[in-house]
């Protein structure tokens, strides 16, 4: 059974039309499989900055993280595994493509 992977892509306001370029990019290259969530303009959930989501399967973990990297420019990704822990998720199972940002982690569930 596969993972479900999780990739947020931040932005700060002043990014926002990077971020909707990115968005458009990415739509149109992502692998087949991907869900690719909509412009997020503030802070949600545990995040501290406003975001997109990427949902897909960990076999596409390689894929996804490769056009990140050649297209995200300065914008941080957070990367990780939907897991019944949350906070292990956002944390110790995660990688970050560029600056890592602090998360609101009293947000997230422990298992």
């Amino acid at each position: 059974m596969s993972v479900i992977y999780h990739a947020h892509v931040y932005f700060l306001p002043e990014q926002a039309e990077f971020a909707a370029a990115l968005h458009t990019t990415l739509a149109a290259q992502l692998p087949p499989g991907c869900w690719l969530g909509r412009l997020i303009h503030r802070e949600v959930g545990p995040h501290t900055r406003p975001m997109f989501e990427i949902d897909f399967a960990d076999t596409l973990l390689p894929a996804v993280r490769a056009l990140l990297e050649q297209h995200r420019g300065p914008l941080p990704v957070l990367l990780h595994p939907q897991l019944a822990d949350e906070l292990a998720a956002h944390t110790t199972a995660a990688s970050w493509l560029g600056q890592p940002l602090a998360l609101k982690l009293d947000t997230l569930s422990r298992s």
